[in-house]
């Protein structure tokens, strides 16, 4: 058996090491790579490598997944390129830990199969771990904007109802604050200074957050201005008195869910007291 686990182990390796030199002309594509989404992204050559062989192609349910969350996190252009990088990565990972554990469990016979699992189920992670990272952060920042939503509607409403036209209030709401929604808001009003039209830019940042609330919003206000914008004043206060009577209800349910996991370590902390006082009480009674 370790002599299987040594010949998989080392046809691993071996196809790893001819697929990083086979991938050196990708070297060009890893120069951007920055920041802790792509750890060790020397060896995401190999990944791209297979990517070479029609078994190696990042398509299916998994290639649609992955385009939609780059093209929410680093937009429609740079989808198809971060797609690639990151199923590379998650190929390259998989492929050098199942690898690395297949020698160990030849090495360590005591241990071979308990090896061959871990490095199994932990190339599995890794790959999943990488492949649902951009989600993650995509979910992420769709919560802090939908925290942050109603704050800054209000804010544009205000400044709207004091004469200053959509376009500036827009931006001046966008540079008033730092963080992930306001980054979207600033990148919508680049656009808009590039060219865009108020209509498609604003369009573009509802899809970019991926809240439905926030993609019902920028849809009433694109028809509010295709209307003309008349009663874009009195719809923006009417729309932030709703986005905190919402938010007020999401924070009343959020603490009823915070006071129900308490109970569970009161219970416990209860329990505990009571033993305390019942072993002391009977001790007393021994005396």
């Amino acid at each position: 058996m370790n002599l299987i686990y040594l010949t998989i182990g080392t046809i691993l390796i071996a196809f790893f090491i001819i697929l990083l030199i086979k991938g050196e002309k990708y070297d060009y594509m890893l120069e951007s790579l920055s920041g802790d989404a792509f750890p060790f992204d020397t060896i995401y050559t190999a990944g791209l490598a297979l990517q070479d062989f029609k078994f190696g192609k990042l398509r299916g349910k998994i290639g649609d997944q992955l385009r939609f969350d780059t093209t929410l996190f680093y937009s429609k252009k740079f989808s198809e390129f971060y797609s690639r990088i990151i199923w590379a990565q998650a190929l390259s990972f998989t492929i050098i830990i199942v690898g690395v554990f297949f020698l160990l469990a030849a090495i360590i016979e005591s241990m071979s199969s308990m090896l061959v699992l871990i490095g199994v189920l932990f190339g599995c992670f890794t790959c999943y771990y990488f492949l649902n990272y951009t989600k993650d952060k995509v979910s992420k920042r769709q919560d802090e904007c939908d925290e942050e939503f109603p704050n800054a509607i209000s804010k544009l409403a205000l400044i709207v109802n004091s004469g200053v036209i959509l376009r500036d209030a827009w931006e001046i709401v966008a540079e008033g604050k730092d963080g992930e929604f306001y980054d979207l808001m600033k990148l919508s009003c680049d656009d808009m200074r590039n060219g865009k039209s108020d209509v498609d830019a604003i369009h573009d940042f509802g899809v970019l957050t991926n809240s439905e609330d926030i993609k019902k919003f920028t849809s009433a206000l694109i028809q509010s201005i295709e209307r003309g914008g008349g009663d874009l004043p009195q719809f923006l206060v009417n729309q932030s008195s709703e986005l905190w009577a919402r938010k007020r209800q999401v924070m009343l349910q959020k603490g009823e869910k915070a006071a129900g996991a308490l109970l569970m370590p009161i219970a416990l902390m209860f329990l505990g007291v009571m033993m305390i006082v019942i072993s002391a009480a009977m001790q007393s009674f021994s005396l």
